[in-house]
C-alpha cells in the first residue's frame, strides 16, 4: 500500500475515533450523565486500555513527581476541563458545530506559545489565526452549524475547549520529562485526567451512577474510541511527524460532522462551507509556517 494512503488511513481512522466521542457524549448526557462524569468514567476505561497496552510492551509510565506532575496538569487541563466544557456546551448545541471548533487548538497554541517565550507570532501564523477565528465566527451565526442564536451562550462555552487543548500542549512541553516514550506518556496523562475528572466530578455532585445498560455501552465505547485515537495518534507522531499529524484536525471536524448528522439528523446551514474553508486555510498557514522553517 502506498505511503501516501497509508497516512490518509490513519487521519481518517485518528478523524472517526475522536470526532465520534462528542455524540456520544451528547447521547450520554440526553441519558442523565453529568460532564465530569462522563469525562472521569471515559478517561478510566481509556486508562485500563493504554496501560494494559503499556504493560504489554514494558513501557509503563514511571511515576516520580516530576512525572506526576505531568501527567495529572496536562490531563486535568486537556481532558478533564477541555470535556467539562465540551459536554457542558453539548447538552444543547450541536456536536458539528464542536468538530468545527477543534483545529482553533493548533491555532490557539500558536498564541500561547508566542506569550510563553517559545515561539514567535509570524505575519503568516497571525493571519492564520485570524482566519480560523473568522470561521468560527461565521460557524456560530445564523444560517451556519448553530441552528437557534439562543444556543449562542452554550456555544461560547464549548470555545473554551480549544483553549484548554492548546494550553495542554503547552503543558506538556514545560513540564514534559525526558526520557518518556510517547505511548507512556499518553497513559499517564489519561490516568491523571481520570484521577482529576472522578475527583471534580465527586467534588461539585457530577458523579452519579449509569441509568441502564445502553448508557454503560456508550461510556466504553467512548472510552475505547479516545484510546484508540491516542493509539493511532502517537504512532503518527512517531512515523509521519508533527505536521502531518496536525492535519487530523481536518478529518476530526469532517468526521464529527458526519456523525452530528447520522446520529442526530443535525443538517448545517449553507453557511457551515465557507466556515469550514475558513478554518482550514487558517489551519494550514499556522502548520505550513513550520515547514517552512524546518526544510532547508
Amino acid at each position: 500500500m502506498p505511503k501516501t494512503l497509508r497516512l490518509l488511513i490513519a487521519l481518517l481512522a485518528l478523524g472517526a475515533c475522536w470526532g465520534l466521542t462528542p455524540a456520544l457524549a451528547k447521547l450520554v448526557l440526553g441519558d442523565g450523565m453529568r460532564p465530569l462524569g462522563i469525562a472521569g468514567i471515559a478517561a478510566s476505561v481509556s486508562t485500563v486500555i493504554l496501560f494494559a497496552i503499556a504493560a504489554a510492551k514494558r513501557d509503563l509510565p514511571r511515576m516520580t513527581p516530576a512525572h506526576l506532575r505531568h501527567y495529572v496538569a496536562g490531563g486535568l487541563v486537556g481532558m478533564g476541563l477541555a470535556n467539562l466544557f465540551a459536554f457542558t456546551g453539548l447538552q444543547r448545541a450541536p456536536a458539528g458545530l464542536f468538530s468545527l471548533m477543534v483545529p482553533l487548538s493548533a491555532l490557539f497554541s500558536v498564541a500561547l506559545f508566542a506569550l510563553a517565550g517559545l515561539d514567535r507570532v509570524t505575519k503568516r501564523r497571525f493571519a492564520g489565526t485570524m482566519l480560523g477565528l473568522a470561521g468560527v465566527l461565521l460557524a456560530m451565526s445564523p444560517g451556519a452549524a448553530l441552528p437557534d442564536p439562543e444556543i449562542l451562550p452554550w456555544a461560547a462555552i464549548m470555545l473554551l475547549t480549544p483553549v484548554c487543548y492548546a494550553a495542554s500542549n503547552l503543558i506538556s512541553v514545560k513540564l514534559a520529562v525526558p526520557g518518556s516514550s510517547a505511548l507512556a506518556q499518553a497513559a499517564g496523562t489519561v490516568m491523571g485526567a481520570a484521577a482529576s475528572s472522578l475527583l471534580l466530578a465527586a467534588l461539585v455532585g457530577h458523579l452519579t451512577l449509569p441509568a441502564n445498560g445502553t448508557v454503560v455501552a456508550l461510556l466504553l465505547l467512548h472510552g475505547v474510541a479516545n484510546a484508540a485515537g491516542y493509539i493511532v495518534y502517537f504512532r503518527l507522531l512517531t512515523r509521519a511527524g508533527g505536521v502531518i499529524t496536525s492535519q487530523a484536525s481536518m478529518t476530526i471536524t469532517l468526521c464529527g460532522l458526519g456523525f452530528g448528522y447520522l446520529i442526530f439528523g443535525e443538517v448545517p446551514g449553507w453557511l457551515t462551507l465557507p466556515a469550514t474553508a475558513l478554518i482550514f486555510a487558517g489551519l494550514l498557514l499556522v502548520t505550513t509556517q513550520r515547514v517552512s522553517r524546518e526544510t532547508p
